[in-house]
C-alpha cells in the first residue's frame, strides 16, 4: 500500500512538473509580445537631436583602410572597390580578403574558385566570417562550391570568433554568443540581453535582426507597430541609415529624410530624384538645376545614371555646369556611413 502511495505521489509530481513547464513562456510567446520586449529603447528617451558624430554607428570611419573600399562596395561602385580590396588582400588584410573573395565568388563561373581560395586564406588567418562561408550550413558554399563545404570550417569560425571576442571585438562576441535555436523562452531573453548590450555600444545590426522577426508578424497590433517605429526612430537618431530606410518604408514611401540622404541613403536619394525628374519638363530653371544636380549626385555616388536618361537636360552648358557644381558642393557636405557587414552583405533589404 505504501509503495502504491509513493508511486502515486511521484506520478502527481511529474504531472505537476509537466504542467508548470508547459506554462513557461516559449520563444514565440515572448516574440508575440512585440518590440516592447526591447525595454532599453523604452526606458531611455529618444534623443531630440541626432548624434553629432555622423559615424557613431558606422562599421568603419574615414581614415580606416577599409572605409572607402567598403563604402564603394556598398554603393555599387565595384569598379572602384575591387582594385582597392585586391591590394589590401594581397598585403595580408584578412577582412579585405572576405569582400574581395565575395566579389570573385559571385562575379562569374570563371572567378568562382578564385573566391574560394581567398576565403580559405582569410579563414586560416583568423577571419571567422570567411570560415562561415565555407561551412556545410552556408548558403553561399552550397550554391557556389558545394563539393568543398566542410563542418570543420564552421568549427574554425567558432574558434576565430572566440579569439576576436577575447581581443575586444564586440561584433565577434555577439555572433559567438547569440542563440542559434529559437525555441525556449530563455533563448529569447538571452537574445534580447545581447541586443541591448550592443545597442548601448552603438552596434545596431543585432537590433535590426530582431526587429525583422517582429516585422514578419502580420498580426502586430497598432500599439506594437508604434513600438516598432519607436525603436527605428531611436536608431535613426544615432545615424543608422537602415533605420531611416525602415521609417521611409513605413511611411508608405512618402517621408524622405534629408539626414538619411546626407548619411548615404541611396533609396531615399533615388526617390527624391525621381520625383523631380517626372516633372522636369515643367520645372522653372532654378528647380531644374536642383533636380539635375540630384541626378548627378546619384550617378557619382551610387553609379546610377538612369535618372539622367529621363530628365530634360538643358541645352545651356552654363546651367549644366551649375548643376554639376551644386552636386559637387552637396557631396562635400555628405558623411556617408557603412551599414553593411559580413553577415549583412546586401544590407537590410
Amino acid at each position: 500500500m505504501l509503495r502504491k502511495s509513493v508511486v502515486a505521489v511521484a506520478i502527481l509530481g511529474m504531472l505537476a512538473g509537466f504542467f508548470f513547464y508547459e506554462k513557461e513562456p516559449s520563444f514565440m510567446d515572448f516574440q508575440r509580445q512585440g518590440p516592447s520586449t526591447l525595454t532599453y529603447f523604452f526606458q531611455n528617451e529618444i534623443p531630440s537631436e541626432n548624434s553629432p558624430d555622423p559615424y557613431i554607428s558606422s562599421l568603419y570611419r574615414p581614415g580606416d583602410p577599409l572605409y572607402q573600399p567598403i563604402l564603394d562596395f556598398q554603393n555599387g561602385r565595384k569598379y572602384l572597390a575591387i582594385p582597392k580590396l585586391k591590394e589590401l588582400s594581397e598585403a595580408g588584410n584578412s577582412d579585405a580578403m572576405f569582400w574581395y573573395a565575395h566579389n570573385r565568388m559571385t562575379q562569374s563561373i570563371k572567378t568562382r574558385y578564385e573566391g574560394y581560395n581567398w576565403f580559405e586564406k582569410s579563414a586560416k588567418l583568423g577571419n571567422p566570417y570567411s570560415a562561415l562561408i565555407l561551412d556545410t550550413d552556408s548558403y553561399y558554399c552550397n550554391a557556389y562550391f558545394p563539393s568543398l563545404c566542410s563542418k570543420e570550417w564552421g568549427e574554425l569560425a567558432q574558434k576565430s570568433f572566440k579569439k576576436r571576442a577575447a581581443a575586444g571585438d564586440i561584433r565577434a562576441k555577439y555572433y559567438l554568443e547569440r542563440p542559434t535555436k529559437f525555441v525556449r523562452g530563455e533563448d529569447f531573453k538571452k537574445w534580447v540581453a545581447l541586443v541591448e548590450e550592443y545597442a548601448k555600444k552603438n552596434e545596431f545590426a543585432p537590433v535590426m535582426d530582431m526587429l525583422s522577426r517582429f516585422e514578419s508578424n502580420k498580426k502586430l497590433s497598432e500599439d506594437q507597430r508604434e513600438d516598432l517605429l519607436h525603436v527605428y526612430r531611436f536608431l535613426a537618431k544615432y545615424n543608422f541609415v537602415p533605420a531611416y530606410n525602415a521609417l521611409y518604408t513605413h511611411s508608405r514611401y512618402e517621408t524622405i529624410f534629408s539626414e538619411a540622404i546626407k548619411l548615404g541613403s541611396k533609396v531615399q536619394l533615388e526617390i527624391e530624384t525621381l520625383r523631380c525628374v517626372e516633372i522636369s519638363e515643367t520645372l522653372p530653371t532654378p528647380d531644374l538645376v536642383d533636380c539635375l544636380s540630384k541626378a548627378y549626385t546619384l550617378q557619382e555616388l551610387f553609379n546610377e545614371p538612369f535618372s539622367l536618361d529621363y530628365i530634360v537636360v538643358p541645352d545651356d552648358p552654363e546651367l549644366v555646369n551649375r548643376a554639376k557644381e551644386k552636386s559637387r558642393a552637396f557631396i562635400e557636405t555628405m558623411t556617408p556611413t557603412i551599414y553593411i557587414d559580413e553577415m549583412h552583405i546586401e544590407g537590410y533589404r
